[in-house]
């Protein structure tokens, strides 16, 4: 594997890490949401970061627009009272899932000009991305717990849907 694979793989594995941790928050009795959502909002732009830097040399600004993402959503959580409104709190994701889907558009714009066919499968994973994201969006109007637990699954999800990219660009390079 090449070190942005590795480096990609690493950090997929940390946000399911992430999102099964969220996943367990309402067994251990933490319910604040907003700050449950900074949390994993700041950590998300900060593992970006890192990623970026450790692949600089690729050219791939998808962890930094991703990190920029994250910081815009921050501030717009940091803006909205979230803790007394479901509605803010899907606002806020939605933004997320917007500027994320169009980092993720991007990409696969990146790898159809490289005529890579790992294109597809990012359009596929772009598509369950927004799914996933909308049903998460839709869901967040129940109490603190299960607003909880749809964002530790929608993170979780991400993650796995992160992994398919290392996994398969790794797949197509041993066949070739």
């Amino acid at each position: 594997m090449k070190r942005k694979q590795i480096v990609d793989f690493v950090i997929a594995v940390v946000l399911i890490i992430v999102g099964s941790v969220v996943l367990t928050f309402p067994l251990l009795k933490v319910v604040n949401v907003k700050y449950i959502f900074i949390g994993v909002l700041a950590f998300y732009g900060i593992m970006n970061l890192i990623q970026f830097i450790l692949t600089s040399k690729e050219k791939d600004y998808e962890g930094l627009l991703t990190m920029i993402a994250s910081i815009i959503t921050l501030l717009l959580l940091g803006f909205l009272e979230v803790e007394n409104s479901p509605m803010n709190l899907a606002l806020t994701l939605f933004t997320w899932i917007v500027l994320m889907s169009l980092i993720k558009l991007k990409k696969s714009d990146y790898y159809h000009d490289r005529n890579k066919p790992i294109w597809i499968f990012r359009i596929v994973t772009l598509i369950l991305f927004v799914l996933i994201g909308l049903l998460s969006v839709i869901n967040l109007y129940y109490e603190a717990e299960v607003q909880i637990l749809v964002l530790g699954f929608f993170y979780f999800v991400h993650g796995v849907l992160e992994l398919i990219d290392p996994i398969m660009n790794y797949l197509l390079q041993k066949n070739n």
